[in-house]
């Protein structure tokens, strides 16, 4: 693993510079402050900084402002001291490693090779750790948020309505008679056919939206900041695009159709799960009315809701 090496030592020892030259690594012999910090923002590299002890009170703050700046970033802080009291005093700033002055070769070498173990466990473990927080949050088939996800999503996009006052939106959406399909083409195929539906929803969706499976071949988008006619008229988009996009699966063209149910609440105190449930209730609507369709919900008070009154605008739907 290739390393960043910034060498923050104001005496600029000769035998530092032979020692780290001589790494496979990118070197910086900073000569100020300034340079080691805007070094360490800028590079995408683990990195090394060797320093004087003298200039402890400086690079402890940098050392800091940088765990603060850049959570994830393997960083390992090496002082050379030339007082043993230092050492305790450096390590409990949180400063990784001390070297005693007068500095040989062979033992900066030694510390330089366990400070790049160090670095390499540790973007192991980052990486570990990103995988991790992906798989708790995605449908591992289709890459999108899974059922928790994109419900806690639209919990959270809910919570803020009452601070930004803007409207929040679902659109709830499956396969029409994804059975047959399945019977027909197999169950590979099937897995193809919702892998290449996702594909589609994250391309016309907005970077700001989220899309989910919520089970089987139903998958649900949240939309903040926008309001009945915007989600209308997305999934509207999504059921054209479906339906005249016919699918290319394991080599033969599959005919899909899609319904949707659409809902939007635009005041606080919206639970996630009673909107979706007025989102599915249009599906349901739309499927019963031979599907390919889309409904949008009334916009009826939930059993939890504070919203007095009711919307008497009747659903649209398209044919």
């Amino acid at each position: 693993m290739k390393t960043l090496l910034i060498i923050a030592d104001e005496s600029s020892h000769a035998l530092l510079k032979k020692t780290l030259l001589s790494q496979d690594d990118e070197v910086i012999v900073a000569t100020d402050l300034s340079t080691v910090r805007r070094a360490l923002i800028e590079t995408e590299l683990p990195a090394i900084v060797l320093f004087d002890s003298n200039q402890k009170v400086e690079l402890v703050a940098v050392h800091r402002e940088i765990r603060r700046k850049k959570t994830d970033f393997p960083l390992y802080m090496l002082a050379l001291v030339d007082e043993d009291q230092l050492v305790d005093l450096m390590l409990m700033e949180g400063i990784d490693d001390c070297l005693r002055m007068p500095v040989y070769g062979y033992e900066l070498e030694v510390r330089l090779k366990v400070a790049k173990k160090i670095l390499d466990l540790q973007m192991e473990l980052m990486n570990t750790q990103k995988e991790l927080r992906y798989t708790a949050r995605h449908d591992l088939m289709t890459g999108l948020l899974n059922h928790n996800e994109i419900i806690s999503e639209l919990q959270r996009r809910l919570g803020l309505l009452g601070n930004r006052g803007n409207c929040v939106s679902i659109a709830m959406m499956d396969l029409d008679d994804f059975k047959h399909t399945n019977d027909t083409y197999g169950h590979l195929a099937g897995d193809e056919v919702l892998c290449q539906i996702s594909q589609k929803l994250l391309n016309l969706t907005r970077p700001v939206d989220f899309v989910g499976r919520y089970g089987g071949d139903e998958f649900l988008i949240v939309l903040n900041n926008c309001n009945a006619e915007g989600v209308f008229q997305l999934a509207e988009r999504i059921r054209v695009t479906v339906e005249e996009d016919l699918l290319q699966i394991l080599g033969s063209k599959v005919d899909i159709t899609m319904s949707f149910g659409v809902a939007t609440v635009c005041q606080e105190n919206e639970n996630a799960l009673d909107l979706i449930s007025k989102a599915d209730v249009a599906l349901y609507e739309a499927k019963k009315d031979g599907g390919n369709k889309v409904r949008v919900a009334e916009n009826r008070p939930s059993a939890n809701s504070k919203i007095e009154g009711e919307d008497k605008n009747a659903d649209r739907s398209t044919d």
